[in-house]
Order: structure tokens, then C-alpha cells, then sequence
């Protein structure tokens, strides 16, 4: 049993890194700004409470531990300062503690080796660094493509439940390989006991590359619902949020737009298809078993109103 500091515990991405460490059977510390009980399987989980603008609370969550599991809040829509300031203060912390052995970097986003222009990338590269060359911490990057979670959350829901349309920012032909959260928390587990891959990038997406028609089949199998699928323009997807981006406070609209119009042309056009990953040698290094996005469909069809086409 192992000891893991999940970092971001209570979003989305970390609580499924938080239950899957869980159900693997280690040992779990969720670490987040204002914790709430949690229990996995009648496990009650251990919880510790820790602004990332707090040194001595972090290095209070990080007693005994042995591996840290690292979300950070992405920085797409909101300001880099405060994001980055915080993986220095955790970073600086987990120096400062000597029973941690590694830290896993769930980067959230597909990453490049080197800065591209692109800010929320960007950023991720700069915290990268930080870890590895500021505080010389032995890290290993793991960097997922587009999550099917995304699906039943944030702008891509409301067509999916109330037109059973799938509309996503993808161009028609561009293959993805849809990744799970609960998958990215399996092969950060995987990481854990490879200590060889300290240093490593590693880009994981899921079993199959799909393209948003190929992906509205499958999940209206799963779902048991005819599913319909729109190709989103870049110049579309940036226009509808660029409103909802200006009635949030403290957020440079334009900025953001203009940002999110690059980071979207770059996955759409890219010549080295950053959503386009191979993952049989990943396994080979990192063992587990994927979730296809039917499975993922089966597990989350009781999330979704009842089908019109049914009812």
C-alpha cells in the first residue's frame, strides 16, 4: 500500500485519481482548498485542507507521503500568477519532504516538449520545468488528449441532452483518442511503480482513435440513443464562448479567445495530431486496461435525461 498526496482532489480529474488509487488498494491523502468526506466502497478516505498559497498546510498534507499525484487548475480561463506561484510552493514542499519518492504530473492537456505560443501549454511546460530543473524533483508527465468526461460537462452538454447532438470543436477527419479520467488515474498508478520512466513526457489517450462521427456511433450503442454529431468550426466554437468568457469577471475576454482560437487551430491542423496517440507502447510500459468508449458510455448513460427518441 502506498501513500499518494493527490493535489486537486476535489475536481473532477483528481477525485477519479483519488478513487482509483482507492480501489487499487493504496492509500489515498485528498488534498484540496476546502475538503468534504469522502468515501470510496465504505473506505473512508483520508482528507487534508491546503490553499496552494499555503506552505506550511501543504507540507502538513504531505507528512509520510510517498508519491504525489499533481492536478493543477488549467489556465486557459483563468490568470497563469497565481497557478504557477502554487506549483512553486508545492514543489518547494515536496523537496522539503523526504519520505516522497516521485511525483506524476497530470498535465490535463496534451503538452509539447518546447513552448509553442499557445499559453495554457505553455504554462504546463514552465511548471514541468519548475519541478524538474528549479527543485530538481523526480517527475514523471503524463499527458492526456480530450476526455469523454468532457462530454457531460461545461458547453459540450446542454446539445447531448437536449438535441442528442454531440458538438465538439474537431474538423471532420481529425482522429482523437478519447481518454476516461478514471483511465488517466490508472496509468498514473502504473507510473508509480516505474520509477525508470522519472523524466518522461508521456502523451495517453484511451483504446481507440476516433473521429466525432465514429465516436457519436459508438455512444449511441451505449447510450441506446440515436446520436447525432456536429463538426464544429474553430472560428464557431470561438465565437459562441467568447460571451459566456466576457460575463466572467476577471478574465481579458479577447485574450482568452484569441488564445483558445490558436490552441484549437493547432489540435485541428497540427501536422504531428497532438489528439493522435498510439498507446500500444505506452502499455507495454505502463500496463493497464483501458476503458473503450462504450464502457465509458454503459458507466454514464444514467447520467443523461431520458431519450426523446424513446420517450
Amino acid at each position: 500500500m502506498t501513500r499518494v498526496a493527490v493535489f486537486g482532489a476535489s475536481g473532477v480529474q483528481g477525485a477519479a485519481q483519488v478513487r482509483a488509487l482507492a480501489l487499487a488498494g493504496h492509500h489515498p491523502v485528498a488534498i484540496s482548498r476546502n475538503p468534504k468526506d469522502l468515501e470510496v466502497n465504505g473506505q473512508k478516505i483520508e482528507t487534508a485542507a491546503a490553499d496552494f498559497s499555503d506552505s506550511d498546510a501543504i507540507k502538513q498534507a504531505l507528512r509520510d507521503a510517498e508519491v504525489v499525484f499533481l492536478n493543477l487548475p488549467s489556465t486557459s480561463f483563468q490568470p497563469a500568477e497565481p497557478v504557477i506561484a502554487g506549483a512553486k510552493v508545492i514543489a518547494k514542499a515536496i523537496k522539503a519532504t523526504p519520505s516522497v519518492k516521485l511525483t506524476v504530473f497530470n498535465t490535463s492537456m496534451p503538452v509539447p516538449e518546447v513552448k509553442r505560443g499557445i499559453k495554457a501549454q505553455d504554462d504546463r511546460v514552465e511548471i514541468r520545468s519548475i519541478l524538474r530543473d528549479t527543485y530538481h524533483l523526480p517527475v514523471i508527465s503524463i499527458q492526456p488528449v480530450v476526455f469523454l468526461d468532457n462530454l457531460l460537462e461545461g458547453w459540450a452538454y446542454p446539445p447531448i441532452a437536449e438535441r442528442q447532438t454531440i458538438v465538439y470543436c474537431h474538423k471532420p477527419d481529425l482522429e482523437v483518442s478519447w481518454i476516461c479520467h478514471h483511465d488517466v488515474g490508472q496509468l498514473m498508478i502504473a507510473a508509480m511503480s516505474q520509477p525508470h520512466l522519472v523524466g518522461r513526457n508521456i502523451p495517453v489517450g484511451g483504446p481507440e482513435i476516433v473521429t466525432l462521427e465514429q465516436l457519436a456511433e459508438k455512444l449511441s450503442r451505449a447510450w441506446a440513443r440515436p446520436m447525432q454529431y456536429e463538426n464544429q468550426t474553430v472560428d464557431d466554437f470561438c465565437d459562441k464562448i467568447s460571451g459566456a468568457m466576457r460575463q466572467r469577471a476577471g478574465l481579458e475576454a479577447d485574450r482568452v479567445v484569441q488564445q483558445m482560437h490558436k490552441a484549437y487551430t493547432y489540435y485541428n491542423e497540427a501536422a504531428d495530431r497532438p489528439f493522435r496517440i498510439e498507446m500500444g507502447p505506452v502499455l507495454e510500459e505502463l500496463p493497464v486496461k483501458l476503458t473503450t468508449i462504450e464502457e465509458w458510455g454503459m458507466t454514464t448513460k444514467h447520467r443523461l435525461p431520458p431519450s426523446k427518441a424513446l420517450a
